[in-house]
């Protein structure tokens, strides 16, 4: 598991410094996802089942998927074509392939997926999930749905500043 948890930290800060670094912004959007999906894999060695598939669902699925849209929409000039030979290629997808084989193996030898009910519980928790909902939905339900309502209003405010005036 430690060497799962090297592994993912590597990968996260690798892609967090690609997405500063990389000229376009497509392909900083794509790290950004890399970057996040590692992070919710770290959250998986911590054993926080729930806030691994949160970060997976919200941030990779919802943030970044808007992310790259709204990027594709506003890209207005066109990217030369890329000038990869062929062994270019063929060594990217290989090297694609031998990380997956490498991810799955790790996975089957660890029994990380098998073995979500037997994680020991963080911080004395006896459950994540219902103690999260707890804390949020008692402790904090005021601030949570001010923080809802204050991210309606900054929907609407630029919906309406984006807007062109006819």
């Amino acid at each position: 598991m430690q060497l799962a948890f090297y592994i993912l930290s590597f990968i996260a800060v690798f892609a967090a410094v690609m997405v500063v670094l990389s000229d376009r912004p497509i392909v900083s959007g794509l790290f950004l996802l890399l970057c996040f999906t590692a992070i919710s894999g770290l959250y998986i060695t911590l054993s926080a089942p729930f806030i691994a598939a949160m970060q997976l669902v919200v941030y990779s699925g919802a943030i970044i998927v808007l992310f790259l849209f709204v990027l594709m929409l506003l890209n207005q000039h066109r990217e030369s074509p890329s000038k990869r030979n062929r062994f270019v290629t063929f060594v990217s997808v290989l090297g694609g392939v031998l990380i997956g084989v490498f991810i799955y193996l790790t996975m089957l030898k660890s029994k990380i997926l098998l073995s979500y009910t037997k994680m020991s519980a963080v911080g004395g928790m006896k459950n994540n999930v219902e103690t999260i909902a707890g804390v949020m939905f008692k402790k904090y339900f005021i601030p949570f749905e001010l923080i809802s309502i204050l991210l309606l209003a900054a929907m609407v405010a630029a919906v309406f500043l984006s807007k062109k005036r006819v």
